[in-house]
């Protein structure tokens, strides 16, 4: 079988590796694509995934297969190997896989830093094209609101992921970053077991249930706004954010807010904001630089600064990068209103008149601090360092937030209206009811 009888032993050892379920089902899968044949010819191969992986990647697939022999056949064992080496074996194994799929196909045996990059591009576009031709539940919450896929936003997350790597040396320094980057990995263990028809866990995404993905679902746009709703959001923006959050919010994104449907009006994004949980907050400036944060905690009207390290800006356009926390401050969620001696408005990261994003109260303007001691590697994330704001987006993230009210249930209206209130104090309004439930509390207590 050409290049196949020397890789027997590693490969029948390298099935250990696999669970029951999982042979079982490659099992299945190998006689769905060999048909009558006892063996995998190329054409079969060809056929069951040519419109399930980026071109390039296919090649390089098929060459691993058959570049020795293209007219013999591929054993089981052999078939399954790919699935082991990328998804199976210990990271380091991974890596040196890698390497030698990609020299091979390099014309001078070289792996240049190029070449890994289109790799990478490649995994994460069959990732998209793989779910999209299955019709996945998750994936296709997000097309159905008309969310994008473009090219040119694969190319900037590719950029993305493979920016600590250092383009000299690639073979040296490639493990260091792979073990790092555990976005990738991600990707690209999570497509092997899609084409390999493998099934993964199926979790819960609120009252919905679908297997496992690496998207959120996209819930809570209301249904007289999914034709008009245009979110600033392409696929790829999606996919390079929630790969960020924490595992535990990772299932399913609630919107909230969009300056595209509910207007200009900070009152109504506040009312929209408060008590929702954690959130992903995305501005797009009148120069279309596009950034935003996640805010770890639930947001309140106050003084002070919450949230904790959990929390990160982030850039999609220019570029997209992530600004993880320093450690050396708390300064990650500021929201207040009204007051004379304090900043109005909502502010991530930084501090008082240097936040790394601030949106005014008066909305429609915020500014971007040139430093911030709250993230690392920031640099200011707007065109300039006082913006116009052009939209913002909102989205809950995680399960349904549950508030832990232990104020008395007869908390006034006034207090849970936020927008309302908002609007009576940005007026310049008294609020003369304000602290008689104070008082009342008081009254009953003596």
């Amino acid at each position: 079988m050409g290049n196949n009888k020397c890789k027997e032993s590693s490969e029948i050892s390298e099935q250990t590796m696999l669970s029951q379920e999982e042979r079982q089902c490659l099992r299945r899968f190998f006689k769905s694509v060999c048909g009558d044949h006892s063996a995998c010819h190329k054409e079969d191969l060809n056929q069951h995934w040519q419109d399930r992986m980026e071109n390039g990647l296919l090649a390089l697939v098929e060459d691993y297969f058959f570049k020795n022999n293209p007219k013999s056949p591929v054993p089981f064992d052999t078939f399954i190997s790919l699935f082991i080496k990328l998804a199976k074996d210990p990271c380091g194994e991974k890596v040196k896989f890698i390497v030698s799929l990609l020299k091979q196909n390099s014309s001078d045996g070289v792996l240049t830093f190029s070449i890994l990059m289109e790799y990478v591009k490649n995994i994460i576009s069959s990732y998209v094209i793989i779910l999209t031709v299955t019709d996945h539940a998750v994936l296709k919450s997000w097309r159905t609101l008309g969310v994008e896929m473009s090219d040119w936003k694969v190319i900037l997350m590719t950029k993305s992921l493979c920016q600590d790597l250092e383009e000299e040396n690639i073979e040296e320094n490639i493990e260091i970053w792979f073990g790092l980057c555990s976005q990738f990995q991600k990707i690209q263990t999570a497509l092997l077991f899609h084409l390999y028809h493998i099934p993964q866990e199926h979790v819960s995404y609120g009252d919905e249930v679908a297997e496992y993905c690496l998207f959120p679902m996209c819930k809570g746009v209301p249904p007289q706004h999914k034709q008009v709703f245009s979110s600033v959001l392409e696929i790829p923006d999606v996919l390079f954010l929630n790969s960020l959050l924490p595992s535990a919010m990772q299932q399913q994104w609630r919107f909230c807010f969009s300056t595209g449907i509910h207007g200009e009006s900070f009152a109504k994004m506040l009312g929209l904001l408060v008590d929702k949980g954690p959130t992903v907050i995305i501005v797009k400036d009148k120069e279309k630089n596009v950034f935003g944060g996640y805010a770890s905690e639930s947001w309140t009207v106050g003084p002070n600064f919450r949230g904790d390290e959990k929390s990160f800006l982030f850039s999609l356009y220019p570029e997209m990068r992530v600004c993880h926390s320093t450690g050396y401050n708390s300064h990650y969620q500021y929201l207040n209103i009204q007051q004379q001696t304090l900043p109005n408005g909502l502010g991530l990261g930084g501090q008082f008149e240097y936040f790394g994003i601030w949106l005014d109260a008066e909305f429609g303007k915020g500014h971007c601090s040139e430093t911030c001691t709250t993230y690392r590697n920031y640099k200011m994330l707007s065109a300039t360092k006082y913006f116009e704001i052009d939209l913002v987006e909102v989205w809950a993230v995680g399960p349904e937030f549950e508030r832990k009210d232990t104020e008395d249930v007869r908390t006034s209206v006034r207090e849970s209206d936020l927008e309302a209130k908002a609007l009576l104090q940005m007026a310049g309004k008294t609020l003369h009811s304000e602290g008689m439930d104070d008082n009342l509390n008081e009254a009953e207590d003596m």
